[in-house]
């Protein structure tokens, strides 16, 4: 597979002796739909390139084209669950579904939005050289987003969003899977920082009494025998287990 980095140039030289204009962030749009093939890249480009008009190919064309998740919608959707807001986040689900947007898409592109967060809450200097696929000026709205969010919140969302994307698997109601994805999102609570600082949100953790329970449901374990887990041996059997006696009959006179 051909990294981004490689194809991206590329691709800008191809429009530019094709002399197509090209919106900002369809080329990486291109590069994602082909998945690191320079032969499946160049065919989506193509496709672009013959669905534009004469003022090139259009972000929201090519998202309508390629069945992505418009930007719009995912910066709701994030915001949204920053802000511990549900309805908007269960707004936004409305749109996913009236748009005829694809479900698991949604969750699909959602998922990756979670990825590259955790890629700049852990390096933020290195932005343009781990996301190269971005945008700049999304980098900026992602910076953004990635302060309000603990990096092991985010780690969390996103092991919460690929288990019902897997989940999503031959589902016969993908907005039941969107809503309870929308529910299990809105338990994770969150730690308000003092002064003006954002709110970032904290990873949920057990509650003590919980935890408490879970130890007074453990079996108890059973005591040991000296005579069988001694080092030394054992001063009336010695080391072998002494056997129970056979039990005695009874004669009838």
């Amino acid at each position: 597979l051909i990294p981004p980095q490689v194809l991206l140039p590329y691709l800008e030289q191809i429009c530019a002796q094709e002399g197509v204009a090209v919106e900002d962030g369809v080329l990486s749009l291109a590069v994602r739909a082909g998945g690191g093939s320079a032969r499946d890249t160049l065919s989506v480009l193509d496709q672009l390139i013959a669905g534009s008009d004469e003022r090139g190919v259009e972000l929201e064309v090519a998202t309508n084209l390629l069945g992505f998740t418009d930007v719009e919608l995912l910066n709701r959707a994030v915001d949204a669950i920053a802000a511990h807001d549900a309805a908007t986040l269960f707004g936004v689900l409305d749109e996913v579904i009236g748009s005829g947007h694809e479900p698991r898409r949604f969750v699909e592109d959602l998922l990756e939005r979670f990825r590259d967060l955790i890629v700049l809450v852990a390096a933020p200097e290195r932005a343009r050289e781990l996301l190269p696929d971005v945008p700049s000026d999304q980098v900026q709205r992602l910076s953004s987003q990635a302060e309000d969010f603990e990096p092991r919140t985010l780690t969390h969302l996103a092991q919460v969003t690929s288990e019902a994307l897997n989940s999503m698997v031959g589902a016969t109601s993908p907005r039941l899977h969107l809503e309870l994805l929308a529910s299990a999102r809105r338990r994770v609570r969150g730690r308000a920082q003092s002064g003006h600082a954002p709110a970032r949100w904290a990873a949920p953790r057990a509650p003590l009494s919980v935890a408490r329970m879970g130890a007074g449901l453990r079996s108890p374990t059973p005591p040991a025998n000296p005579c069988l887990h001694v080092s030394a041996p054992c001063k009336l059997h010695g080391n072998r287990q002494r056997r129970p006696r056979a039990a005695t009959k009874v004669r009838s006179r």
